[in-house]
């Protein structure tokens, strides 16, 4: 019995050895995030300069209404702080950049305007089966890592998942945003297959 189970454990290694190498590759998730506009049904969010964001009412292509999901009062650039926008759920994903090294994975949800920091320092994400998927990297120590934690952030863990992030302007066709300095603010339109809406404007920090 022992030589049977010993001729099978060298058995298995043989074949473990002649696996390929593609056995052994690194798994990965993949996902496509939006710089400018995310439109859902009837509803354009869209990313203003600084951690801002817009909340627009379209009908036939037309903007109908306007609004702050998430305010802000003044940039240091003239484009958007924002990006890697991704909407699941009732939450709007994105990565907000900062002047420095610093950078956060955050949520905003669509319906309060309530939003939250799930992770720092984020390179990528994905959302796949109830879990985000995030690679990080620390300018400072110069590490990578991987993360999966749930939507809310709770029950972070390494993974040896890697995320693969790309990257558009928009997911809807027709549907872009623009970034334009009048004076001492910075405006921010949004361009539908019927036009070009003036969503509002953010004062422009430089300009202090």
């Amino acid at each position: 019995m022992k030589k049977k189970l010993a001729v099978a454990a060298f058995a298995l290694a043989v074949a473990v050895v002649f696996l390929p190498a593609s056995a052994f590759a690194t798994s990965t998730v993949k996902m496509t995030t939006y710089s400018g506009a995310v439109k859902s049904g009837n509803t354009v969010y869209c990313a203003a300069p600084g951690w801002g964001i817009y909340k627009a009412t379209v009908k036939n292509g037309k903007v109908t209404q306007k609004k702050w999901l998430q305010k802000e009062t003044s940039t240091m650039w003239t484009g958007s702080d924002i990006g890697s926008m991704k909407k699941s759920g009732k939450y709007i994903y994105y990565i907000a950049s900062t002047e420095g090294t610093i950078s956060y994975l955050n949520r905003i949800n669509v319906s309060t305007g309530k939003s939250q920091t799930l992770c720092m320092n984020p390179k990528c994400y994905v959302i796949k089966n109830k879990k985000i998927y995030v690679k990080t990297f620390d300018a400072v120590t110069e590490k990578t890592s991987y993360y999966v934690m749930k939507l809310n952030g709770k029950s972070k863990k390494t993974t040896s998942v890697h995320p693969v992030m790309k990257h558009k302007a928009s997911n809807a066709k027709g549907y872009s945003v623009s970034y334009k300095q009048s004076g001492s603010y910075v405006k921010t339109y949004l361009k539908t297959p019927k036009g070009k809406y003036n969503l509002g404007k953010v004062r422009y920090a430089y300009n202090y």
